[in-house]
């Protein structure tokens, strides 16, 4: 009975193993390999599959598709229902947009503020003294921190 066991787990020494693949294997590993390394010789490739004659607005389409089901896949809205989803990707919309609009509010001064300070290390002059190179950035921001100043804010 152990010598069952062994022959059943281990190869015994008469049975020959061969490295070399089975000849069906061969052939499809040929077919294959040659038709992606000669693109459309040999049967249809993956280049000619696609159809040439899309417009830029259905890629473009297609694009957002794609990127909207990598979304959906990536933070696991693709087992919500329509209205978990609809939840969801309301938040996601709201808290984009308040990042955009803050983005346009508070940009325009904190780069001026940036920039003043980057002509304060460079030169070593305040922005009062560099006010003829800078005049047209306090001029156009200077009306942006106006109005966002805590004193007219009624």
């Amino acid at each position: 009975m152990a010598t069952e066991m062994q022959t059943c787990y281990t190869p015994s020494t008469s049975t020959r193993i061969s490295s070399h693949a089975p000849a069906a294997v061969d052939e499809l590993i040929n077919r294959y390999s040659s038709s992606m390394s000669t693109s459309g010789s040999s049967g249809p490739s993956h280049m000619s599959m696609k159809n040439p004659r899309r417009n830029v607005l259905q890629r473009a389409a297609d694009r957002v598709r794609l990127e909207y089901y990598r979304y959906e896949v990536t933070f696991g809205l693709y087992v919500m229902t329509p209205g978990e989803k609809l939840v969801a990707n309301s938040f996601v919309m709201v808290v984009l947009s308040l990042l955009f609009w803050a983005l346009l509010l508070y940009f325009p001064s904190l780069l001026y503020q940036k920039l003043t300070r980057l002509v304060w290390l460079l030169t070593g002059h305040s922005s009062e003294e560099m006010g003829a190179a800078l005049g047209f950035l306090e001029s156009h921001v200077g009306s942006v921190g106006s109005s966002l100043s805590p004193e007219n804010v009624h």
